[in-house]
């Protein structure tokens, strides 16, 4: 079955890779491609993380776009994942659309994934960028999760670059056990446009949910920290990566990915 779902990922990604190119030739969209691979250590006898996704996004000149995610992981199970959605983007505001679904898993991917995004943008001598989010998930195991957040970001012109700082939080509604939990994080990037970007990221908040194996209810603050970057070695090719380091009473965990994201104009 896995098999099966991750040949049928790899279809729809050729579809949709293919239909980008043929319409980047007859009506200018402009498109993109990232894959990225990844391994996160995880201590105290949990399963260590692998796994390798890829993202193509469409857009066209009409402000619609469409998008696809295939995933693979590799963990206390193993399972893939593909999702679909499409989009809206004008002057200052963008609206968009998720859903998904995973092969046969327990508990981490879901079975259900629905999402809508959206962007609104100041001017650019302002230099606010606000997006707010939605996110429901539904697992195999009984599990549900809603999640609100929202990301707020400042643009600062330099004379070589843009310095970038941003602030989110987020809300999680989570049952069984209707457990409600937050976070809150912050980060800082220097950009300079289709050359080079490196920034971190600190996140803290509490994870608080109901054991599925045990009886017990897991209530514990948690800090994350991100440091990223990403450099062009082509005018239309980029290479990005992620290191992250997570603890929390019940575990810590460490790692991070590197891929390729390559644009099509």
């Amino acid at each position: 079955m896995r098999t099966k779902f991750s040949c049928v990922c790899a279809l729809l990604a050729c579809v949709l890779l293919n239909s980008i190119a043929f319409a980047d030739e007859k009506a200018g969209v402009r498109s993109e491609i990232t894959t990225v691979f990844g391994y996160y250590g995880v201590t105290h006898g949990l399963s260590d993380r692998r796994f390798a996704t890829a993202w193509g996004n469409a857009y066209l000149s009409s402000g619609l776009g469409a998008h696809a995610e295939v995933h693979f992981m590799d963990r206390e199970e193993t399972a893939s994942y593909f999702a679909g959605g499409l989009s809206w983007s004008g002057t200052s505001t963008s609206l968009r659309g998720w859903l998904g679904t995973s092969t046969g898993n327990d508990d981490i991917l879901p079975e259900l994934y629905a999402r809508i995004e959206g962007i609104w943008r100041s001017s650019a001598e302002t230099g606010f960028v606000v997006s707010p989010a939605a996110t429901y998930r539904k697992f195999r195991n009984g599990a549900e999760e809603a999640i609100v957040e929202a990301d707020i970001a400042k643009y600062y012109p330099l004379t070589t670059g843009y310095l970038i700082l941003n602030t989110f939080g987020r809300v999680l509604f989570i049952d069984p056990g209707d457990h409600v939990t937050a976070s809150f994080g912050a980060g800082v990037t220097y950009a300079q446009s289709r050359k080079v970007a490196i920034g971190v990221t600190v996140e803290a908040g509490r994870a608080t949910y109901d054991g599925m194996l045990v009886p017990s209810t897991f209530d514990e603050p948690y800090v994350s920290l991100r440091p990223h970057v990403s450099f062009y070695i082509t005018d239309k090719a980029e290479v990005v990566g992620l290191l992250e380091y997570s603890s929390r009473q019940s575990y810590d965990l460490y790692g991070g990915y590197v891929g390729l994201k390559l644009y099509f104009d």
